[in-house]
């Protein structure tokens, strides 16, 4: 069933190849890993050029958004930079984390950028090219206690093991560091940490290997997706030894340098254009 949008409505088309000066300002290229994180982007500085002061991000798989969850949410952005839901039922976790649910290992869950509303006034980093982009993007939110839950929602089932665990490892290894800072109050800024991350990143890899095959030895009926999960995490850890500690200080440290240069740049943007200008503003065409 198709949904019905309101006439004030606007329904932006961006190309595969896109591009703005706006856009272009990271400092040397990153592991892009879909184009999401551009979207995102231009959602925040769409709210930037027209002056809104928030932006909600929500993906076309996600159900029962009531109208009192949105108002409730809105409210909290008084309090938080970020306010996000909690989606237990099918989260969207990572191939490499739905393996590890599978294998009956413990897994939390964050809020993320599928469901999530922006205060744009204090929340100004930007969503970085790589997986798990939308953690990035919430980090100095989350480092400053300023990031809330609004309730529950729930994500449509899909199949976690269609895709390629590999383009996800790297932003999986630099997410996994950074909250295990936040709670452990380590040095990010040395090589001995991401030595240390990609050290505990390969054992816990290696655990859901091995729960895996513990769990298909004690079933008559052995699970039918079990080598293909198998696949997926053989495939990832290969990614993850492709990656030294040296890239990911270099990335951490190039990151938070374009976190810079991007609230520069919003310091400079018109903030009172109308939707219409500012589509123009950015080259997009509405559809």
């Amino acid at each position: 069933m198709g949904h019905v949008l309101p006439s004030s409505a606007l329904r932006l088309e961006v190309s595969p190849g896109y591009s703005h000066p706006l856009l272009d300002f990271e400092q040397r290229a990153m592991e892009k890993h879909t184009n999401i994180a551009t979207k995102r982007n231009i959602g925040l500085l769409l709210a930037r050029l027209c002056g809104w002061r928030t932006v909600f991000f929500l993906d076309d798989d996600i159900r029962d958004m009531e109208p009192s969850l949105i108002r409730r949410a809105a409210g909290l952005t008084e309090q938080y930079q970020v306010v996000g839901f909690q989606i237990p039922e099918f989260p969207d976790n990572s191939v490499v984390c739905h393996a590890n649910r599978v294998s009956g290992g413990a897994q939390s869950t964050f809020i993320g950028g599928n469901a999530l509303l922006v205060d744009t006034h204090r929340a100004d980093t930007y969503f970085p090219p790589i997986y798990n982009e939308d953690w990035l993007f919430m980090y100095d939110a989350v480092a400053a206690r300023s990031a809330g839950v609004a309730g529950r929602l729930r994500q449509l089932a899909y199949d976690p093991f269609s895709r390629s665990a590999t383009p996800e490892e790297f932003g999986e290894l630099i997410a996994e560091g950074l909250v295990r800072a936040l709670h452990s109050g380590s040095d990010v800024s040395t090589l001995y940490f991401w030595m240390d991350a990609i050290k505990r990143r390969s054992r816990f890899i290696e655990e859901v290997v091995d729960r895996l095959h513990g769990s298909a030895r004690g079933k008559d009926e052995p699970n039918p997706d079990h080598d293909r999960i198998l696949r997926r995490l053989d495939a990832a850890m290969k990614r993850l030894l492709e990656i030294s500690p040296m890239i990911c200080l270099s990335f951490y440290r190039t990151w938070r340098d374009n976190v810079d240069i991007w609230q520069q740049q919003l310091l400079k943007l018109p903030t009172s254009l109308t939707s219409q200008q500012a589509i123009r503003y950015l080259r997009l065409s509405s559809a």
